[in-house]
């Protein structure tokens, strides 16, 4: 897998599909198979509705998140493959 371009990382995840098809580079579109009955399903779906109210929600919730300071003692897991 290849990882994530810090560069594009306030761009939305359909203007990073949309630079890719028009560029033609290849990239994954398929969705986890586990992801319909993922509990993450019902926090994405709220975030959709937010963004229907106010187009800046999911904006302004990745600003307030890189804000905050993790101390070294979380624990944090290491992602798996799908």
């Amino acid at each position: 897998p290849v990882p994530r371009c810090k560069p594009l990382r306030h761009a939305y995840e359909k203007e990073i599909v949309l630079y890719a098809h028009f560029k033609g580079l290849d990239y994954f579109s398929t969705e986890c198979g586990y992801a319909p009955h993922a509990y993450r399903g019902h926090a994405r779906s709220l975030l959709k509705d937010l963004e229907a109210t106010r187009a800046s929600t999911v904006a302004a919730l990745g600003h307030s998140g890189r804000r905050l300071a993790v101390g070294a003692e979380v624990a944090t897991k290491s992602l798996g493959a799908c």
